[in-house]
């Protein structure tokens, strides 16, 4: 198949299908069972979300790939060259069920502390760029600075790689993580009560994007909040509160892509 068309189906339709699956399943939702009522369908910032959804793999994916070669090859000088066999025999002989279930469970955790560490004030400004959205909904979830990106890609693929995941089950559990991700910024108030407290709800994610002071440093999670039950970070208001508002705490708005690229860069005065 000719590059130009390799392109166009892998970094532009196929993102598109999938795109148009995700907004027709979760918009429907939204529109049925709104937190917000009057949250319009095309809210500010939708058009720059949307084009980060095909921006970030094509910027991202390409870089991705290179530096998790170069880690997994550095680990493999230093542990031989027939490690990664022997770990993707292990996990190979597992059920498939197991791979998956483990796959998830590992991917969270270094997704949860990578997540926790971009609010730490080093990292917050290319974070601030996700929690800017004034609105939440499912394409919040696309709002990710490609730096945010990279390190989400960096901290989550190398552990799997060198866990023995095999590709196939790695790409698996990024496409349940990233459809999972985009549920939970629905503009939804959904909750599974007790078990809010081991799987991510839209409730309990919406909660981590809220101005309220009380939330600040809580709900990290992406798929298993018992992380955050965990490592203390878990906060649930009391049932029937809203949070009072969203968007950055000094209310700066990003309006548009330019400004979302530019902000890390400008916030600490590059």
């Amino acid at each position: 198949m000719e590059p130009a068309l390799e392109f166009c189906r892998d970094f532009l339709l196929w993102p598109a299908a999938a795109l148009a699956v995700f907004a027709a399943c979760f918009a429907t939702i939204e529109r049925f069972w709104p937190a917000v009522p009057r949250q319009p369908l095309w809210r500010r910032g939708t058009g720059a979300d949307l084009a980060l959804s095909f921006l970030n793999p094509i910027v991202v994916t390409p870089i991705t790939s290179l530096v998790v070669t170069a880690a997994v090859n550095g680990v493999l000088g230093a542990l031989g060259d027939d490690y990664l066999e022997r770990a993707r025999a292990t996990t190979a002989a597992w059920p498939f069920a197991i791979q998956l279930i483990a796959a998830l469970v590992v991917a969270d955790f270094f997704a949860y502390w990578k997540h926790r560490l971009f609010h730490t004030a080093l990292l917050w400004p290319i974070h601030a760029v996700h929690h800017s959205a004034e609105e939440v909904d499912w394409l919040t979830n696309e709002r990710d600075h490609p730096l945010q990106l990279l390190a989400t890609h960096l901290a989550v693929v190398i552990p799997l790689v060198l866990a023995g995941f095999s590709p196939a089950m790695i790409t698996l559990q990024a496409t349940l993580r990233r459809a999972y991700s985009l549920y939970t910024h629905c503009n939804v108030r959904w909750s599974y009560g007790p078990l809010d407290r081991v799987f991510v709800s839209p409730s309990v994610h919406r909660w981590h994007h809220a101005g309220d002071a009380e939330m600040a440093g809580k709900n990290f999670a992406v798929f298993f909040s018992f992380y955050d039950v965990l490592f203390g970070s878990f906060h649930m208001p009391e049932r029937g509160r809203r949070p009072s508002s969203f968007g950055l705490p000094d209310r700066e708005s990003l309006p548009g892509l330019a400004a979302m690229l530019r902000y890390p860069f400008r916030a600490l005065g590059v």
